[in-house]
């Protein structure tokens, strides 16, 4: 069991040398969750160059005995994961309890050995754009100084992945401005033309 945990913000611009390692597309589903452990199910389809990997897994977050309100900017829960068969991913999805989330991520090294994770969410959630950074220990996280290019922290209070779920369209919007949106859109369309080089 590894120890997760994260910090997450808005993304103001990019970064004028993005190197990217892989992108990824997530399908994500959440079959369970009783406030103290969330079980989730992912498809990921990675690109690295022209080699693509379609990988389904299972993983089991759980915040011990305390109960999850996501009133905090720092993530921190334990995680198991494991990879599952197509079938088994199948099988599993028909138990889903909330929305399907969509997203691309695209990975990239930042300063001090760290890699920020921008996340294009699509679907009812297009024009949703986030970038996260993980962490080896609270403390460092605690430390860090964000690059330019990240916006203001969102944390995890309204806008996780978990509370993404179960909202609608119309209930994550009236949790952003108009400003958070339209610049989203002017990143995001940026982004599309990147991905689409980074392919070829």
């Amino acid at each position: 069991m590894k120890q997760e945990i994260e910090r997450k913000y808005e993304l103001k611009e990019l970064p004028k040398d993005l190197k990217i390692e892989t992108i990824t597309k997530i399908e994500q589903t959440f079959i369970y969750d009783d406030g103290f452990t969330l079980i989730r199910l992912r498809k990921q389809t990675s690109t690295c160059g022209k080699e693509t990997k379609v990988n389904y897994v299972y993983t089991t977050k759980t915040n011990g005995n305390i109960k999850s309100d996501n009133n905090y900017q720092i993530s921190q829960k334990y995680e198991i994961e494991k990879y599952i068969t197509k079938e088994q991913y199948d099988k599993l999805k028909k138990n889903k309890i909330n929305n399907e989330i969509q997203k691309t991520r695209i990975v990239v090294p930042i300063d001090n050995c760290l890699k920020a994770e921008i996340d294009i969410y699509d679907g009812y959630l297009q024009d949703f754009l986030t970038v996260e950074v993980e962490f080896e220990n609270k403390t460092k996280a605690k430390e860090f100084e964000k690059p330019y290019w990240f916006g203001e922290e969102i944390g995890y209070k309204e806008l996780s992945n978990r509370k993404l779920s179960k909202m609608t369209e119309e209930d994550w919007k009236n949790k952003v401005t108009k400003e958070f949106i339209e610049n989203n859109k002017r990143i995001i369309e940026k982004l599309i033309d990147i991905i689409s080089e980074f392919k070829n």
